[in-house]
């Protein structure tokens, strides 16, 4: 029996998935599938059978992350089965098939004074490079260095079979930077006809980089090119050594790395990005340095990679330290431009791309088993079958025609389901209440951002929140805890100076409050002294929170910070140790304070946020367990009243429940024993007299 051979492997391959998908978009219903998605655009395929989509920005944004709310439609109105192939910015190495050494045929040196203080470093190496295997595209050059750290210009001359020569780069970047992460040592060879490279390394004062040569053949799947999309920049703020800068962010639109623009020339700055909004991680999505030199070989590195984001905003925090601000600067979005692999029906090649509106569930087609990156098989029979689906040489290309909103799409909101009010409860068992105008997002969902305030009148789990509507009927909420943090300003009741201490009394505005960090502000440049913090919890008691020193180097103007762990206190205490050196003078102190957000689903109205019942129970909400999904839709935000006294609040209607009724029950009738007991005693006595 013979064994067939690669391509017609490849082909059989290419009409089972056809078979396969063809049989699944026949089966499969759909009816008011359409109904679900607000925006479609028309797609047509080169041919029938196996076609790619690229799919573009205007319609990664108004979908979610993981593009569950898209489907694809036949002519007839049946789902299509598809599959996502959403590879790195960079493309994905299937295999590493070939590696070799090229023979260095000459090397030479030289040397020469720029001026009196510069000297020029240049090495020129001739390489022969050896025929580029059948299977692979070309050779990456891979240059490696011992050295740590260094920067050079580069210059690459090819000469082919012919003795024609092609200066593949001119004067180029070579470096590595580890301070900012940055390196560049990897050169593509574009040409499978070189047969010798000229090489010119020239570097300034950091002596000769005696650099090793390694070939590289991959196989890589070709990807589309970056697609940057712009961030629309919602707030900007300039602080003391950094500049913050806001960024809204589509739903869809999940980024592997941003990339800063600035006018500014040269600079070298620490980036860290923070997620913001509702699910946003707490911890930082990633920080990198970012930098632009116009050294002897311009060096420019600008993306900041990231984990994935959840938030519906980005924080971006510039480092400046005591450098200027970045003139104008601008963030962009990196992420790789999905491709949709599917195949129409019976030799169709006009179908229906219907996304957005976060309603639709992620389908489950048996084709999403291929979807894993990172699992692909390196070599043999089985990344060849694998390539006949992925590489993009062996599928037709399809294109998407203009966006426009969906005529079937049903508009009713997507948390409809949730906009129902709860049991009613009794209002007069809470002290404050502040109005709110809800008016929510089109899906129903709107965000009521607490304020510290508030958090003074509750109860440090927030259990005695509720929202209830003008019949006292609770509406269910979700909390999202630290979504943001506010600064306030302490006032300082005090300065006493005692046994060569500082004690600097410190006032909370609305105590109780849960505080995590001090700022301090003041004149004196240089001092270091042994401190602690005391802080006055809300049983009246006082405790030594946390001590350690308190210092600032001489030229560092920044605010000086305590950190420890958040605590709920009604008063601070600052003792400093100031030896036979004078006392130091505060200008300010501010304290950061984290506040949750709320996210209600319900109509459109007025409602009132009830708070300040100690005991009441944390309530239960079937809301709760269904988070991600309510999370997923935007949320408008709510316009607050003032925090007030509630009218109808009783403190008498406190002790009118069953459970207060037995107490006072119970310390009536010991009252009562009491007073037959006192007098029973002074019966006997009065007899014994």
């Amino acid at each position: 029996m013979t064994k067939p051979d690669l391509r017609t492997c490849q082909s059989r391959v290419i009409m089972n998935i056809a078979l396969v998908c063809l049989l699944l978009a026949t089966n499969l219903p759909a009816e008011n599938l359409a109904t679900l998605f607000p925006f479609r655009a028309p797609i047509t395929t080169e041919d029938p059978g196996l076609s790619r989509l690229e799919v573009p920005a205007e319609v990664i944004g108004p979908c979610r992350s993981d593009l569950a709310d898209l489907r694809i439609l036949s002519l007839s109105g049946q789902e299509v089965p598809y599959l996502v192939d959403s590879p790195d910015v960079t493309g994905t190495v299937v295999e590493l098939r070939h590696r070799a050494t090229p023979e260095v045929i000459s090397a030479k040196r030289s040397r020469k004074a720029v001026d009196q203080r510069v000297t020029s470093f240049r090495e020129d190496y001739v390489l022969d490079m050896p025929p580029v295997p059948e299977d692979v595209a070309t050779w990456d050059l891979v240059v490696t260095v011992a050295r740590k750290e260094f920067v050079s210009r580069v210059t690459i001359t090819s000469t082919d079979g012919q003795g024609r020569r092609t200066t593949l780069l001119q004067d180029g970047s070579f470096f590595r930077l580890p301070d900012a992460g940055a390196e560049k040592s990897r050169f593509t060879i574009p040409d499978r006809t070189i047969s010798r490279l000229e090489l010119a390394l020239e570097g300034l004062d950091q002596g000769y980089l005696d650099p090793r040569f390694t070939l590289e053949a991959r196989r890589i799947l070709p990807v589309s090119e970056k697609n940057g999309v712009s961030l629309e920049i919602v707030d900007i703020r300039q602080l003391p050594r950094s500049t913050e800068l806001v960024v809204r962010r589509p739903r869809g639109l999940v980024p592997r790395r941003l990339l800063l623009t600035t006018a500014t020339g040269t600079f070298h700055r620490k980036v860290t990005v923070w997620d913001e909004g509702p699910g946003a991680d707490p911890e930082a999505l990633g920080a990198s340095a970012v930098l632009r030199i116009d050294a002897i070989a311009p060096i420019e590195s600008l993306e900041i990679p990231l984990r994935p984001a959840r938030g519906d905003r980005l924080r971006v925090v510039i480092d400046n330290q005591d450098s200027p601000p970045l003139e104008a600067p601008a963030l962009a979005a990196l992420v790789p431009q999905p491709v949709l692999i599917f195949s129409l029906p019976q030799g169709e090649t006009k179908g229906t791309l219907v996304f957005g509106g976060g309603r639709a569930h992620r389908p489950q087609y048996d084709l999403f088993a291929l979807e894993g990156r990172p699992d692909l098989p390196a070599a043999g029979e089985s990344a060849d079958r694998t390539l006949a689906l992925l590489d993009p040489a062996r599928a037709s290309t399809a294109t998407l025609g203009p966006v426009e909103s969906n005529p079937l799409y049903d508009a009713t909101p997507a948390l409809k389901f949730a906009m129902h009010p709860g049991a009613p409860i009794d209002p007069r068992l809470y002290s404050h209440r502040r109005r709110i105008d809800v008016r929510p997002s089109p899906e129903g969902l709107a965000r009521i951002e607490i304020d510290t305030r508030d958090l003074a009148i509750m109860r440090p789990d927030m259990a005695d929140l509720r929202i209830i509507d003008s019949e006292a009927r609770q509406w269910a909420y979700l909390r999202q805890d630290r979504s943001r943090t506010v600064d306030i300003v302490l006032r300082q009741k005090g300065h006493l100076v005692e046994d060569h201490e500082s004690h600097y009394s410190l006032e909370i505005p609305d105590p109780p409050m849960t505080v995590g960090r001090l700022r301090i502000q003041t004149e004196a440049p240089y001092f270091d002294r042994d401190f602690r913090l005391q802080v006055t919890l809300e049983n009246g008691k006082k405790q030594d929170l946390i001590q350690g020193r308190f210092f600032r180097r001489l030229g560092d103007p920044r605010p000086l910070r305590i950190d420890f762990s958040r605590i709920r206190v009604v008063g601070l205490e600052l003792i400093v140790n100031d030896g036979d050196d004078a006392p130091l003078t505060l200008n300010s102190v501010s304290a950061r304070i984290p506040t949750p957000n709320l996210y209600l689903a319900a109509k459109p109205g007025t409602y009132e946020v009830l708070m300040g019942f100690p005991e009441a129970k944390p309530p239960h909400y079937e809301l709760e367990k269904i988070r991600s999904t309510v999370l997923a839709v935007p949320a408008a935000a709510v316009t607050s009243g003032a925090l007030e006294d509630n009218p109808l609040f009783s403190a008498a209607r406190r002790f009118s429940g069953a459970a207060n009724m037995q107490k006072i029950l119970l310390w009536a009738v010991l009252g009562f024993a009491v007073i037959i007991l006192v007098l029973m005693t002074l019966r006997t006595a009065r007899q014994e007299q």
